[in-house]
């Protein structure tokens, strides 16, 4: 009889404690929308050409395209590969009409670099060495009383699975070492290939290296555009955004079909996510 009586008091104060005790973890974690949080759109895009051509990095005839694709869909911030330089960045910001600034990364060994845009805010710009390439990182504040958000516009190699894999290694572990007060979010071009009727050649190694490395970001970071589709020709997913879990609440997750002009072989990435 007592051990019944002393059963029920205990369920009751526990029942009384979880009702009275805050969860200590922000309700977007639990995957709980809230309308009151602002979003944040971000975009990655490679819009360079496919490597057939004789010149595969961006022509300076598109960017007006590019740039009426960006005011559009108006993201945040914007993640470009293949820009042939400085003075392509400074034709799109033109193009953008101002209302985005943004930064290149060194070439290193390649003839081809790296942008990052953000919309209106004020932002710094890192370079983040990988092997005998540059990744890039945009740091902006989204909400005045909201965290830093960091993206990271990288270009993994196109023909080298092993450097592809070193490289992914060198800009995750930029990324895991940013502060714990900064939302991160790693995008761009990373040519994982990570299903076999992809490889045109059996006898390589190129599926182990991408796993790995495609695994290694997985560690720490989500695959916000997983369900998204194909990103560029030959139904190839190879165009990424990454996002922390613990702060990322995914809204939404889109390529966008019907933006590439001339011969670019990608399409835009565009995700929304609440933090």
């Amino acid at each position: 009889m007592w051990a019944k009586i002393l059963t029920g008091a205990l369920f009751l104060f526990m029942l009384a404690c979880a009702i009275y005790i805050d969860p200590v973890r922000d309700r977007s974690l639990l995957g709980v929308r809230d309308p009151e949080r602002a979003r944040l759109r971000l975009m990655t895009w490679n819009i360079g050409y496919a490597s057939l051509e004789s010149d595969s990095r961006a022509h300076t005839e598109d960017l007006k395209a590019v740039a009426e694709t960006i005011l559009k869909n108006s993201p945040d911030a914007v993640a470009l590969q293949e820009l042939t330089g400085q003075e392509q960045l400074d034709a799109l910001l033109g193009h953008l009409q101002q209302r985005y600034r943004g930064a290149v990364c060194g070439f290193g060994s390649q003839d081809r670099i790296e942008a990052v845009l953000v919309k209106g805010r004020e932002a710094r710009f890192e370079e983040i060495p990988g092997g005998d390439r540059y990744a890039l990182g945009g740091v902006f504040r989204f909400q005045k009383e909201g965290p830093e958000v960091v993206l990271i516009s990288a270009h993994a190699d196109a023909f080298n699975a092993a450097r592809r894999r070193s490289f992914t290694g060198d800009v995750v572990d930029w990324a895991r070492a940013r502060s714990p007060n900064q939302a991160v979010f790693i995008a761009g071009d990373f040519n994982f290939e990570l299903r076999a009727r992809s490889q045109s050649n059996i006898y390589t190694d190129n599926i182990k290296h991408d796993s790995e490395a495609y695994s290694y970001i997985l560690k720490h970071f989500r695959d916000l555009g997983r369900d998204a589709g194909a990103t560029a020709i030959n139904d190839r997913r190879i165009d990424y955004i990454f996002g922390l879990p613990e702060v990322t609440l995914l809204q939404r997750a889109e390529v966008l079909k019907g933006t590439a002009v001339g011969r670019m072989d990608h399409l835009p990435l565009l995700v929304e996510v609440q933090l």
